[in-house]
């Protein structure tokens, strides 16, 4: 197929998966949407299973996925964190005693490399699941990158319910209290500037797309040398997160740079599908075999989060349904940390003062705990676990 046929339909099924998610409040995700459209156009014969190489997605969107991660970094608001520390320490011990549990009891009901492989992805993220599939492809277990397709795309709906069911729970214990109802109603968002400054932060002249670009290649440049000077043992990926962090601090990198340089769209767009490049060799018996692990792996996940959350809400004193729903935000992420509270909020409020507190009680949490397990530690456990393989 011609490549800028192939690239042309690629770019319509990103299109058509990202209006499914707007449509459906992304309950039905841009991910989920574009596995269903390219395992049915593979397996009915419609696409051609050469479609993401004709489109010659693998070089560029290996190359870029460093750029990604690098602005992932330029989003850690140290500050914001040190607020929320509560939400920090719940949700780091949740997704650690998940993956703890799928990794030590998984490999009795399967494959060791499949519970290896398989608990980043819990831990939820993109990045992760990229870390691993071209590790897996590497090494040639496809059978494993499979697995790991299908939990990154599946996984949303162990999640969401949860969080739903017991942030709803909280939602109404906490409009009974009278004067944390009155405190959260009056406060307002947190609006701040984003004026970089620090010794390598360059004159407003150098704010333009190109210079934007430029910035994060270098710094992607760096991680790459910096890794190997560890002779591999921090992955490139995790030094990418760690070098775009510390350039941030130091002025070099702006907040949102990505954004700011007028590609996140295309960017996304070639890292996204890069993720399904092993969906044109799986066969639908490949995706039914892997079921069980899939279930295996969900409930370890959830179990593990559900005990950290329980010692961890009871030790720090955070309700137990709060506890639960900040650790299961690693299934799901932004945007659906900041949907779920609006929905909550909307349902529960029985007035517009009640609405608003509850969404200023719950949204900052959501929001820094999904940051915190699927930006940071999912990208951490993956640079670890990838060892183990």
């Amino acid at each position: 197929m011609p490549g800028i046929a192939a690239l042309t339909i690629l770019l319509s099924i990103y299109a058509v998966s990202e209006l499914i998610a707007q449509r459906t409040k992304s309950v039905f995700s841009t991910v989920l949407g574009i596995a269903i459209i390219l395992l049915a156009g593979f397996w009915s014969g419609i696409l051609p299973r050469s479609l993401i190489e004709d489109a010659q997605i693998s070089g560029f969107g290996n190359l870029i996925v460093g750029v990604l991660i690098v602005s992932l970094g330029t989003s850690i608001d140290f500050q914001e964190l040190k607020r929320q520390w509560k939400v920090v320490v719940i949700s780091l011990a949740c997704v650690l005693c998940a993956v703890a549990a799928i990794i030590i009891i998984g490999p009795l009901a399967m494959a060791p490399e499949m519970a290896v492989s398989g608990a980043p992805i819990f831990a939820g993220g993109s990045a992760a699941t990229l870390i691993m599939t071209t590790t897996l492809k590497e090494k040639g277990m496809e059978y494993a990158g499979t697995f790991c397709i299908v939990l990154y795309v599946t996984q949303k709906f162990i999640g969401v319910p949860i969080a739903s069911l017991l942030l709803r729970r909280t939602a109404k214990a906490f409009r009974e209290e009278g004067a944390l109802v009155e405190l959260y109603s009056a406060r307002k968002a947190d609006e701040r500037e984003d004026g970089r400054t620090g010794p390598l932060a360059l004159p407003a002249r150098f704010g333009r797309p190109s210079v934007y670009l430029a910035k994060m290649g270098i710094v992607a440049v760096i991680a790459y040398y910096a890794s190997g000077l560890t002779g591999g043992a921090i992955h490139y990926f995790v030094m990418c997160l760690l070098m775009g962090t510390l350039f941030f601090a130091l002025g070099f990198l702006e907040k949102g740079i990505l954004a700011k340089s007028r590609s996140d769209g295309l960017v996304t767009f070639f890292v996204t599908v890069l993720i399904f490049s092993n969906l044109a060799t799986t066969t639908p018996q490949q995706v039914l075999s892997v079921l069980p692990a899939l279930i295996v792996s969900a409930l370890l996940g959830v179990g593990g989060v559900t005990l950290a959350g329980a010692v961890g809400g009871k030790l720090l004193d955070v309700p137990f349904g709060l506890a639960i729903s900040l650790g299961i935000s690693c299934t799901f992420g932004f945007p659906t940390t900041m949907l779920i509270p609006q929905e909550v909020a909307e349902a529960i409020g029985r007035d517009e003062r009640e609405k608003t507190a509850i969404l200023n009680y719950l949204l900052p949490k959501m929001l820094t705990s999904g940051f915190v397990t699927v930006t940071i530690a999912s990208v951490l456990i993956a640079g670890v676990v990838v060892n183990m393989l």
